[in-house]
């Protein structure tokens, strides 16, 4: 199972104590998948059975209405929809006005969220942000890479979430993917943020352990990145320095130097792969890494002059 799944799964299971918390998810569930029909029946449609309990229970108990629960197949495709249903018009349309969705009321089809004093608390924000990722939220593998996406059915629902995730200084950005828009995450401090501003506590344990471990191992590879192409470097200014060496060697001869000089020619031309600290330490009197690279700074530059 993938890893936003696994947060779904823990924000399903997350039943809030009161009320007006449960109202606020049950808003949020609504608000993506709730469509009020030309009878005045409300009708809520979505493929996740888990979800579908939730909110039939959710109804029941914090409203005490009739609510009908069934599923059907879809034409064409191998999977079956759970559908949740306030068949008598009286009770969609004291519901809608408590749920703060009675603009609703005023045309059928998908519901509207404009300003909603139910989502006024804290608490209930959470509750409704729990609801908006479970409906159609996504989140990458912290292993793999960081990315934390909600779509949003309508623009006013994008307005309400992105206020929201700015009052908690998650920052989204929004994005248009196939028509429709994205409020996404791509910091891991923030995404980190987001888990707990849900309330999915177990799932954000997890996410910090995957980071940690993701983050040790990205310092390493970088250590050893420039390890190697220190070594690479180091490499190749050994293979120039010998073969300026070989120059002056074949052409004038090592003893044309400087005593200094020819000490630091033979010792390079006998230990080719030492660095510069190494071959420092091999003369006596003992000489620093600086000193080295400016002996042979000047034999290249020699060498450079016989080239000329």
């Amino acid at each position: 199972m993938s890893f936003s799944a696994d947060v779904k799964n823990e924000l399903i299971g997350k039943i809030p104590n009161a009320t007006h918390c449960r109202v606020a998810e049950i808003c949020g569930c609504l608000a993506y998948r709730g469509v009020l029909l030309s009878d005045g029946s409300l009708e809520f449609v979505t493929d996740n059975a888990a979800i579908a309990k939730k909110v039939f229970t959710f109804l029941k108990k914090s409203f005490n209405i009739g609510v009908v629960a069934v599923t059907r197949s879809v034409e064409g495709r191998a999977r079956t929809e759970h559908v949740i249903r306030v068949p008598d018009a009286e009770e969609t349309s004291s519901l809608l006005v408590s749920l703060g969705l009675g603009e609703s009321l005023e045309r059928e089809g998908r519901l509207t969220v404009i300003k909603n004093t139910a989502l006024s608390l804290n608490c209930c924000k959470r509750s409704f942000l729990r609801a908006a990722y479970c409906m159609s939220g996504t989140m990458n593998d912290p292993a793999k890479s960081y990315h934390f996406e909600i779509a949003v059915p309508e623009e006013s629902i994008a307005h309400i979430l992105c206020a929201m995730m700015e009052e908690y200084d998650c920052m989204p950005k929004l994005t248009m993917r196939r028509g429709i828009t994205c409020l996404y995450l791509k910091d891991g401090n923030r995404i980190s943020d987001m888990l707990s501003v849900m309330e999915a506590h177990g799932m954000l344990l997890r996410f910090e352990s995957e980071r940690a471990v993701r983050e040790v191992r990205g310092n390493v590879n970088r250590k050893v990145n420039i390890e190697v192409s220190n070594l690479q470097k180091a490499a190749k200014a050994s293979e120039k320095q010998i073969k300026d060496i070989e120059l002056i060697r074949d052409t004038v001869g090592l003893g044309s130097l400087s005593e200094d000089l020819a000490d630091m020619a033979k010792l390079r031309l006998s230990h080719p792969e030492a660095t510069l600290f190494e071959l420092g330490e091999m003369l006596s009197p003992a000489l620093g890494r600086s000193g080295v690279n400016h002996r042979l700074q000047k034999l290249c530059m020699i060498a450079d002059g016989l080239r000329s």
